[in-house]
């Protein structure tokens, strides 16, 4: 299940992580939440970024 978590502490900072997703696909998912709550701080990429994502596999047979 993908999902994006975003905290805000009581002091107002935010955090935005993405789970479930492999890939660079999360910085897609992430990103209009990002730009919403302002200018980024930092980064850091979870191992699942560099996972490589689930690609569809189709097989031909000839006869």
């Amino acid at each position: 299940m993908q999902c994006i978590e975003i905290t805000v502490t009581p002091a107002g900072a935010t955090r935005v992580e993405t789970k479930g997703f492999a890939g660079p696909s999360c910085r897609a998912a992430s990103k209009p939440y990002e730009e919403a709550l302002g200018t980024q701080s930092a980064e850091t990429l979870a191992p699942e970024y560099h996972a490589a994502a689930p690609v569809a596999q189709t097989v031909d047979q000839r006869a």
